[in-house]
């Protein structure tokens, strides 16, 4: 008579060491995907690495500050804002705005081009260098500036 032995099947992983292989698998999948948009943003043209914004405000000017918290928080979650350098230069104070020590030294060229007359919020396009786009006041983001930008990154 021949001998009949059960064997049993593969053992079942518990549920934690199963979770623990999917949520791996999830963030190989994020990786992957996540190279992909950076050789996408990398093979951007040239052309984009040489638009700089230059926002100039104070942190005792009620436009500046509602533009930051609105129009300028969205445009830093827009598509245009990776493909740009975005620099800011925030003075204390609105009389204190092209004072030395509230510019870097690189971008002090800049503000050579401003007046005392200007306001704040300010911008300043830059496009390989030069200023193609000088405008102030939070209606001029949205009729000028932006606009400006969108066309220098099509």
């Amino acid at each position: 008579m021949s001998e009949i032995r059960l064997v049993a099947g593969p053992a079942r992983r518990p549920a934690s060491f199963r979770r623990a292989i999917f949520a791996a698998g999830i963030v190989v999948a994020i990786a992957a995907i996540m190279a992909m948009m950076w050789a996408d943003h990398a093979a951007k043209p040239a052309r984009d690495a040489g638009v700089t914004v230059l926002y100039v405000g104070a942190e005792d000017c009620a436009p500046c500050r509602a533009w930051q918290n609105g129009e300028g928080a969205a445009f830093l979650a827009s598509a245009e804002f990776p493909r740009i350098t975005y620099r800011e230069v925030k003075s204390p104070h609105l009389h204190d705005v092209l004072k030395d020590e509230n510019w870097p030294d690189e971008l002090r060229i800049y503000r050579d081009s401003l007046r005392r007359s200007d306001g704040v919020p300010l911008w300043l396009v830059v496009a390989d260098h030069k200023i193609v786009e000088q405008r102030f006041g939070a209606a001029e983001w949205r009729a000028s500036v932006l606009p400006m930008i969108k066309s220098l990154l099509r």
